[in-house]
């Protein structure tokens, strides 16, 4: 469940610290376009004021102007008229220096901002200036100043409103994605769950695919599909342990027998020597079925780099001039070169020529014939082909056919299925049927280097 919680958690994190940031981002682009709406509109508010005042100066006094507005303008808001010299000759609020020292242009508004006007109250100001005349023709300057900001209440209550606003939004959002991340792991958790319970390869119990075709589906599939790999891995790695232990228990059973008949002193001479021979089979199946199982393991620890250059010609020159067998084999070699490992070609060699020496009844012939990008190894004996039937069991493991049971021909049981595995690791295949001449062959094939 942790690390459920944990995905859920760093879900969670990255999406609300994203939506945090957007909205930090959101809410003071808002602000800043909030700010300048206020000063645009302030300013708009002001210069429409000053042209009002500037056009009632041509009929009305200022004095006037101001008196019969009175009622109309804002506390907020500040209005001057000043003179040629920019004395202030009426105003409301009264007792306010000149808000500007700029003198009014006819028809020609100006706006200007500024944080703060002296003896007044308030942040932020749009003072719009605009020149005018009197009834007399007298140049006069109008000016008006309109708050540009909102009042620190409202403002106060503008970021509260923001900020519970976010916190509902984020607080909807998290639990939106918590939801939709623990329904979107459910299944996953479902599968860690049955998962766990299957303690047994051997049993064949297999993960709940979910319904659909998306990644939860195809990843129970992959699951179930590597539960049936290892089971089959795990029945192969059984039988095969006990077929070992079967193949190794046998000739030390023989050789224990032996030893014990060699411990009879009324035992005679030809009996003795009967013993000695027994003893001596037998530690040699040992020696033969110790050194298929190390060929084995070094097949199944192999790496898939990139295999060396060999001698495949070579290779059986040498296995033939150290095979020990009833038969001297004959050769038949061509240059040949392939890629694979020395040792586990080497073994395969030795195996095709022991195992055609066993079953032969006169003659074992070996050959290497290159043809194209491909070279063949052929390995006769003039004794019977295998069966039909058999031609591909022959190559599994422990598999001993009828005619080829006797353990005393030193046969491990494993001398084929090496042949067959190292040639397919080295991207060939190995096969048996009949020569031409009706000998029994076992054959080899694989690409050139």
């Amino acid at each position: 469940m942790s690390v459920l919680r944990s995905i859920r958690t760093r879900v969670l994190a990255i999406v609300l610290g994203a939506f945090t940031l957007v909205m930090i981002v959101g809410l003071t682009a808002v602000t800043l376009v909030s700010l300048g709406t206020l000063r645009t509109q302030a300013g708009s508010t002001a210069t429409a004021t000053v042209n009002w005042l500037a056009e009632e100066t041509a009929h009305r006094s200022p004095d006037q102007i101001l008196a019969d507005h009175a009622n109309d303008v804002a506390p907020e808001r500040i209005i001057q008229f000043l003179d040629e010299r920019g004395r202030v000759i009426a105003q409301t609020p009264a007792g306010l220096v000149p808000i500007t020292s700029r003198r009014g242009v006819l028809h020609r508004p100006n706006v200007e901002l500024v944080s703060q006007i002296a003896d007044f109250d308030g942040d932020g100001f749009a003072i719009a200036v605009v020149g005018a005349t009197d009834a007399t023709g007298t140049p006069l300057t109008v000016a008006v100043a309109t708050p540009s900001t909102i009042e620190e209440g409202t403002q106060a209550l503008l970021l509260l409103l923001t900020l519970l606003t976010g916190a509902v939004l984020l607080t909807l959002v998290g639990v939106g994605v918590r939801y939709a991340v623990t329904a979107a792991l459910k299944p996953v958790e479902q599968l860690r769950l049955e998962a766990r319970d299957i303690t047994d390869l051997g049993s064949a119990a297999t993960l709940p695919v979910p319904p659909g075709d998306d990644e939860l589906t195809r990843l129970a599939t992959t699951l179930n599909a590597l539960l049936t790999r290892l089971r089959t891995s795990d029945r192969a790695r059984r039988a095969f342990v006990s077929d070992a232990g079967h193949e190794l228990r046998s000739p030390l059973a023989t050789a224990r027998v032996a030893v014990d008949r060699l411990a009879d002193p009324s035992l005679s001479k030809p009996e003795r020597r009967d013993a000695v021979e027994r003893v001596r089979l037998a530690l040699t199946r040992l020696g033969s079925v110790v050194s298929d199982l190390l060929a084995l393991s070094r097949l199944d620890e192999a790496s898939g780099g990139t295999a060396p250059v060999i001698d495949l010609d070579d290779i059986v020159l040498r296995a033939v001039r150290g095979h020990e067998g009833r038969f001297v084999p004959t050769v038949a070699l061509e240059p040949a070169r392939i890629a694979g490992d020395p040792m586990l070609w080497d073994r395969l060699v030795r195996n095709l020529i022991d195992n055609a020496d066993r079953h032969a009844v006169t003659a074992v012939r070996v050959r290497v014939h290159a043809a194209g990008e491909r070279v063949t190894l052929a390995v006769d004996n003039d004794g019977p082909p295998v069966a039909e039937a058999d031609r591909d069991r022959v190559f599994e493991r422990f598999v001993r056919l009828d005619e080829g049971r006797a353990r005393d021909a030193g046969g491990s049981g494993l001398g084929l299925s090496i042949v067959a595995a190292v040639a397919e690791r080295s991207g060939g295949h190995a096969t048996t049927g009949a020569a031409p001449d009706g000998w029994c062959r076992f054959e080899v094939g694989v690409g050139l280097a």
